[in-house]
């Protein structure tokens, strides 16, 4: 008896578990299918579509030419990069169903590139992630960032920087420890993480629970849509995706072309020399005046008449206008949860890269790829016709931004410890010479 309740709660248990394990959101992809992954790498132009893993085991082949393509682009050093951030990447470009390739911002960066930097910039980590072969700086350009970035730290799978100010918005994405920089706020890393449960902290460092998520919900019904989008995003099954090829395809005619055969047009009968005759009378006529011209005469209202001297009361409601300017102040005036955490002013990992910096241009950035995007759509096209008149006319002399331009900007910022004017004061004079006194000096006018 004891046996067959042991055998009986042993089924249970073995049962239950599988319930567990089946409820549970898959995170990590199936390990056992083929995949195939499409890079492009920004700096060298180079495109890459090649399957790396085939039967769950990474192709050798295939990773040294994803090495390849993820070298260092200064000095054409490639170094063995980490198997796990190829399927990190892969997941994630699958799971929010980009067609194009990986835009490659960043990815190994030699030790001999990084000592150049760090003589000519400065604040390079000497145990960089992109060193190791650890970390890549990636772009979809049919996802929008915010999406990459929360689809990089649901993982919990290593470092995760955001960087949406950036001339390309890219997430920089590593194996390292569990981290991310910046830190999102409370409400945004509760939504993310509907459970209460993440290695994440948010910005104020204190972990999540559940009663955040509940508040979270309640106070920002904006940003719960958003989340719920995007974990619905995750649930769904994903269709089989063909990744655009950056090489133009040339088309190929089915049939070759055949003449087209056009029945023969039907002649009309031509005017006789009588409807000849009328129609040049009728044309030769003066015009005329159906009726003698009259002045328009226009009644001025007597609301419209403006009195010196007279207060006027507008016609609209006053309820209708304060509702108006609440809502205004709502979209103006978001709470400090409401908002997304911006990019950090600078990151030791990414100092290099002159597009890196974050500069004011989140204006022009659009949260779709679309062209007819709201932003987009108010822009006009130029006018070309003007072209020709430009020809003839000296266009007016204007400096342009340049590298160097950006380099002063980024330059133009306090550095070192604070200099107070009393100790300057005192140093001075406590560089005069002792031996030295005061005394009063007789002088005269010439």
């Amino acid at each position: 008896m004891n046996k067959a309740r042991r055998r009986g709660l042993a089924l249970c248990v073995a049962a239950a578990v599988a319930l567990a394990i089946a409820g549970t959101p898959a995170i990590t992809a199936n390990a056992t299918r083929d995949r195939t992954i499409s890079l492009f790498n920004i700096h060298t132009k180079e495109t890459l579509t090649v399957q790396y893993m085939k039967a769950g085991k990474h192709v050798p082949e295939a990773m040294e030419k994803v090495n390849w393509i993820l070298r260092d682009w200064r000095r054409d050093e490639p170094t063995r990069m980490d198997p796990d951030l190829i399927d990190l990447l892969w997941e994630i470009h699958n799971e929010l169903g980009s067609a194009e390739p990986i835009h490659i911002i960043s990815g190994y960066r030699s030790r001999g590139t990084n000592e150049m930097l760090r003589k000519t910039v400065g604040g390079q980590a000497s145990q960089s992630r992109h060193i190791l072969g650890q970390a890549a700086d990636v772009h979809f350009p049919d996802v929008p960032i915010k999406k990459l970035r929360y689809s990089a730290l649901i993982r919990e799978r290593g470092g995760v920087g955001y960087y949406p100010t950036s001339a390309i918005p890219f997430v920089h994405i590593d194996t390292d420890r569990v981290r991310a920089w910046p830190r999102l706020p409370r409400t945004e890393l509760a939504l993310l993480f509907p459970n209460g449960r993440t290695q994440h902290l948010p910005d104020d460092g204190e972990p999540i629970t559940r009663e955040d998520v509940r508040r979270a919900r309640v106070a920002n019904a904006d940003l719960a849509a958003q989340m719920a989008e995007f974990h619905q995003l995750r649930a769904q099954p994903k269709p089989p995706i063909q990744v655009a090829s950056l090489t133009p395809s040339l088309p190929r005619l089915l049939s070759p072309p055949k003449l087209v055969e056009r029945p023969p047009s039907p002649q009309g009968t031509r005017p006789s020399d009588t409807e000849r005759a009328r129609l040049a009378e009728l044309a030769a006529e003066p015009p005329r005046l159906v009726a003698g011209p009259a002045p328009v005469s226009r009644r001025p209202s007597p609301d419209g008449v403006v009195r010196s001297g007279e207060m006027r009361v507008a016609a609209a409601d006053p309820k209708t206008g304060a509702k108006a300017l609440e809502r205004l102040l709502a979209d103006t005036q978001l709470s400090r949860d409401r908002t997304f955490a911006a990019a950090p002013a600078y990151d030791d990992d990414h100092p290099e890269e002159l597009s890196y910096r974050p500069f004011p241009i989140a204006s022009l950035l659009t949260a779709t790829a679309s062209a007819d995007d709201v932003a987009l759509a108010r822009l006009s096209h130029p006018d070309l016709s003007k072209t020709l008149d430009m020809l003839d006319a000296l266009p007016p002399m204007r400096a342009r931004m340049a590298s160097q331009t950006a380099q002063a900007m980024w330059a133009q910022q306090f550095k070192g410890e604070t200099v107070s004017l009393s100790n300057l004061i005192d140093a001075e004079a406590s560089s005069i010479p002792s031996w030295l006194g005061n005394r009063k000096v007789p002088t005269q006018p010439r």
